[in-house]
């Protein structure tokens, strides 16, 4: 995959996540539960993505070896359906912008333990100062838009 079509591919999941925890906010709002927004959200989600492996219009998957995944692989659904309704609670009290950076700057934490220790199969990455620093900024902007939100009410 060519470097700029990642990049653009990266950001617009994150614009993905930022409209869809707005949207499961204001869902959790409506239905008044969080667990119930997350599973409608993750129904919703199984539902296209069945939909597309059923059309044909990707590669198939390779079932056969659906037995050789390494236990841990699975976490990733039990992990995303903690950060819906995690992300429907946090959203309403912190605002999507703060939700948002705390988010990113918690999967950049997360990201450079990995990326040093090379855990879950991904290839070591050492710890260096430009990634310290932006975890550093993230926390500066966390604050902000906190000390914002306190002046503007």
């Amino acid at each position: 995959m060519d470097l700029l079509l990642a990049i653009v591919g990266a950001g617009s999941a994150g614009s993905f996540l930022a409209i869809g925890s707005a949207a499961n906010a204001r869902l959790k709002q409506t239905l008044q539960s969080a667990i119930a927004a997350a599973a409608i959200n993750f129904l919703v989600g199984f539902s296209i993505l069945a939909i597309l492996i059923a059309s044909g219009l990707f590669k198939s998957p390779n079932f056969q070896q659906f037995a050789t995944v390494p236990w841990w692989a699975f976490l990733g659904g039990l992990l995303g359906a903690t950060f819906v309704s995690l992300s429907t609670l946090t959203v309403p009290k912190l605002g999507l912008t703060t939700a948002t950076l705390a988010v990113v700057c918690s999967q950049m934490i997360m990201s450079l333990v990995i990326d040093q220790f090379g855990w879950l199969g991904v290839p070591t990455h050492p710890l260096d100062f430009s990634r310290v620093f932006a975890i550093v900024l993230l926390m500066v902007a966390i604050t902000l838009t906190q000390l914002d939100r306190k002046h503007s009410r």
